[in-house]
């Protein structure tokens, strides 16, 4: 099973992690930089710049510069402020492709890589120029051809004219003849970040023929399994943008939101829901004749009533700004139109959009109702790589027994490895030790010591583990909880002292010296506890029960995380207690 979800995250997808985390920001970045230099007189300010650039300028000043002289289409300074030291190539190569200046993105190429063509290409479909098109279409290699794919599909939802429309319609076009196949990519970005970021519902039906003539021009490479992910994954991003429709309710005081709510915001939740149908419809209606079940066809042609009833949801789902509409077309195309039975790996592309979009939890609660559980190892490798921390812990809870212990390990490891992508970070990692992943506290603490060692675990996580889940951390632990208990004598001790803890009933001092220490263990999750919070605690209970016969070093040092915390309650006052530990038979 494992083995199927390898390397998930970079095989699978069909973009890298790196590229779909920072896609649509670095294409919007490219749009603002090429709106955002009007064709004014530029050329006194960029003689001052290249007259600064021989004395000094900054680095700032330098890119300002380089950025007219790209807009102005002025080369010769172009490259003088470049061998000067200015260094935003890409916004050169975007504004030169706005103001349709050929001969300085033809200057630019031997500066930078041709996978800048996709910075000329966006600025020439900002600048609707043509001529731009067809020069990036003419020169660009494979790469750069498919690149721009990528880039003209993410802008399908965002024109507002019907001249932008035609115009991305011919890029795209001429992209595919000229020999761009990235069609599974391309249609994973018009129907994944780019419908939440740049979604704008003017001229829909104008807009969609550019998604349909991408599955037109593409249905070669409409495979079953893909054509399943894509209805999948339009339903995940539309429950992100329904959640993200919530959030805005929520922000302001429980009145306003009230009243905000009910003068426009559930007219929003509504539209987005008509949005989710309408590309589903989009893509139904113009996949391959072979891959449309009548049962999807029935979502292609209904109305939004006609789907309502389909899918078995009540007429007041709108009124409260419901989420159920994306869940119950997930369960529906799993089940009602055969998806399911297509490809055990159908799910995977989903996922992943639904834990880069946070709303993992919901969507694999959905697939493993339906028995989904062939994907249970991916998912969980998922939810530990982008930290989705209720995910995991769901997770956990409901993989069949026996677990594959195998493929448990290997999506930690997985998860925990620093060759797919920027880092996230540890959270997930230890969240997964914290819940005992491995269903075996020796067991699951001995993959943390090996974890920590394995040359490709992630920087940031091999040091938490060194510092937190190492023999070296419970050392470490022992060693803080004698000095706080020296210190706390001490204060006690300091009759001087203001605060005269000494004269205090002993539970009370005993809760000025222990109770953080308690709630920040109680308060872990999971069941397990660190090495360095289980040093600290046992060096507390050894202070707190010297001398008394109940409990023996053996039992200490073999306690879990409840026994240790109950013993430690047993010292407090019964205000300190939490509520699920009072009942343990030591509280």
């Amino acid at each position: 099973m494992m083995l199927q979800g390898q390397g998930i995250l970079t095989h699978h997808v069909g973009l890298g992690e790196a590229e779909m985390e920072n896609f649509d920001h670095n294409l919007s970045s490219m749009e603002k930089v090429a709106a955002a230099v009007a064709p004014t007189d530029c050329e006194q300010r960029l003689q001052r710049s290249c007259a600064h650039a021989k004395t000094g300028s900054s680095l700032d000043d330098l890119n300002t510069a380089l950025i007219q002289a790209a807009n102005e289409g002025n080369h010769l300074i172009l490259n003088l402020l470049i061998d000067a030291g200015a260094t935003n190539l890409v916004g050169a190569m975007t504004c030169a492709g706005w103001s349709g200046h050929i001969h300085v993105v033809d200057a630019l190429i031997k500066r930078t890589r041709p996978v800048a063509f996709g910075a000329a290409f966006v600025g020439a479909l900002v600048g609707l120029q043509k001529d731009m098109i067809d020069y990036v279409v003419h020169v660009a290699d494979k790469d750069g051809l498919d690149k721009c794919l990528l880039m003209g599909a993410a802008r399908i939802w965002s024109c507002s004219t019907l001249e932008e429309v035609t115009f991305l319609l011919y890029a795209i076009q001429s992209l595919v003849d000229a020999g761009a196949k990235s069609f599974q990519r391309a249609m994973q970005v018009s129907c994944g970040d780019a419908v939440i970021e740049y979604w704008n519902g003017d001229i829909f039906m104008d807009k969609a023929k550019i998604l349909q003539r991408l599955v037109v021009l593409g249905s070669s490479h409409l495979t079953p399994d893909f054509f399943g992910r894509i209805l999948l994954m339009i339903c995940v991003t539309f429950l992100c943008k329904l959640l993200k429709c919530q959030e805005k309710v929520c922000r302001g005081s429980a009145g306003s939101a009230k009243r905000y709510c009910k003068s426009g915001e559930n007219l929003r939740c509504a539209t987005v829901v008509q949005d989710m149908i309408n590309v589903l419809s989009v893509v139904c209606k113009n996949g391959a004749a072979d891959l449309i079940s009548s049962r999807l066809l029935d979502i292609a042609d209904g109305s939004l009533d006609d789907v309502r009833r389909l899918l078995n949801i009540s007429d007041s789902s709108f009124e409260t700004c419901s989420t159920e509409w994306p869940l119950k077309m997930l369960k529906f195309l799993l089940i009602d139109c055969g998806i399911k039975d297509l490809s055990v790996t159908v799910t995977t592309l989903p996922a992943f959009q639904a834990a880069r979009l946070n709303v993992l939890l919901p969507v694999v609660k959905c697939f493993l109702e339906l028995q989904c559980f062939e994907a249970a190892y991916v998912y969980l490798d998922m939810s530990i790589t982008f930290c989705q921390m209720e995910a995991i812990r769901y997770l956990l809870s409901v993989i069949p027994q026996p677990v594959d212990t195998t493929s448990l390990v290997q999506a930690v490891r997985a998860a925990a490895s620093n060759t797919r992508g920027p880092p996230r970070g540890p959270q997930g990692v230890l969240c997964a030790l914290h819940s005992n992943f491995l269903f075996n506290e020796g067991l699951t603490m001995a993959e943390a010591a090996v974890l920590a060692e394995l040359p490709e675990t992630d920087q940031s996580v091999r040091m938490s583990l060194r510092s937190e889940w190492s023999q070296q951390a419970f050392e470490a632990g022992v060693q803080a909880g004698q000095r706080h208990f020296l210190n706390w004598m001490l204060v006690k001790k300091r009759t001087s002292s203001p605060l005269r803890i000494g004269e205090l009933p002993l539970e009370l001092q005993v809760a000025i010296g222990y109770l953080p220490l308690y709630k920040d263990c109680s308060f872990t999750p999971g069941s397990l506890l660190s090495q360095r919070q289980r040093g600290e605690l046992v060096a507390a209970l050894r202070q707190l029960y010297q001398g008394s016969r109940k409990l023996t070093e053996s039992v200490l040092l073999n306690a879990d995380k409840r026994m240790l915390l109950c013993l430690l309650a047993a010292r407090l006052p019964a205000w300190c207690c939490i509520s699920e530990l009072k009942h343990c038979g030591l509280c």
